[in-house]
């Protein structure tokens, strides 16, 4: 009988079935926000966004080392977050395209670029199909294209292809959180099983991207890494990119100002969160 006992326990303890074979704890559902309770995004206090110390002399190594660095701090500050949700794997794939390389993404429609993505190509993007390594090297599907080339064009003093004002570190970062963003958005909707129709409806799917860079740019001003110059530097950006008229897409300078805002801090009263972002621009993925 103690015999019996003991190889029971022993079996319990290694969590192995009786063939031997090792057994894995079940996965934990995924957990959601509600309107009134969401996981806070805390700033990662040993981490520090270091300057880009770019200028004329040393754009091909500085510019790619930069937009690494910022990729790098977006996965650890989100991850944090997704890791209260119970949701896994949730850093973004990265493609940075070098100078005199292409990439062919799978969102391209066919005949679209068929030399593929040029380094100079005047606009980033997330494109849910592409699978690509993480900054650990973990393949992930879903992927941020970034042209290394147009990022370093902004601090030569043009914005994606045209002239821009107050361009520098943060201009560049703040495009990438807003990749980011899109994300954030796909990994929430994988979780939970939802469907591409189901995300964010027209203006908003890139008005919550707008609202989760400034929830991140929030941290890095908690770090004090960030100016009041940094932040002129994204409005200025959001200025220059939106739309003219609502409906079209992207939204308005406007709108995209206060999205941007709004996930930057609610009112000055604190630090603005992904709840917030949540309940403004996607609703229906908070569960009541």
């Amino acid at each position: 009988m103690g015999t019996a006992l003991a190889v029971v326990a022993a079996l319990t303890m290694s969590a192995c079935g009786v063939d031997g074979t090792a057994h894995r704890a079940a996965p934990t559902p995924p957990a959601h926000c509600s309107a009134a309770r969401c996981p806070e995004l805390a700033a990662v206090s040993a981490e520090r966004l270091a300057a880009s110390g770019v200028d004329e002399t040393n754009q091909s190594t500085a510019v790619p080392a930069y937009m690494s660095a910022v990729l790098d701090d977006l996965d650890s500050v989100w991850q944090d977050w997704f890791a209260q949700l119970a949701i896994e794997g949730s850093t973004a794939g990265r493609v940075l395209i070098a100078p005199g390389d292409a990439f062919h993404s799978a969102c391209l429609d066919s005949g679209e670029l068929p030399d593929g993505i040029p380094s100079d190509f005047p606009n980033a993007f997330f494109c849910p199909l592409d699978r690509r390594p993480d900054g650990g090297g973990t393949d992930r599907q879903g992927s941020v294209i970034l042209p290394v080339q147009t990022f370093a064009d902004i601090w030569n003093g043009k914005l994606m292809g045209s002239s821009g004002i107050m361009l520098g570190d943060f201009t560049a970062a703040t495009i990438m959180a807003h990749e980011y963003g899109h994300n954030v958005v796909y990994r929430l909707a994988k979780a939970y099983g939802m469907g591409d129709a189901a995300g964010p409806p027209g203006d908003d799917r890139e008005l919550i991207a707008d609202c989760f860079a400034g929830n991140w740019a929030a941290t890095v001003f908690e770090r004090k890494d960030l100016s009041f110059t940094s932040m002129l530097q994204a409005a200025a950006l959001i200025v220059s990119v939106g739309d003219a008229a609502p409906g079209q897409g992207h939204g308005t300078s406007v709108a995209r100002a206060r999205a941007l805002w709004r996930g930057f801090t609610d009112n000055l009263r604190r630090q603005g969160q992904p709840g917030d972002c949540l309940k403004a621009y996607w609703p229906a993925v908070l569960r009541q």
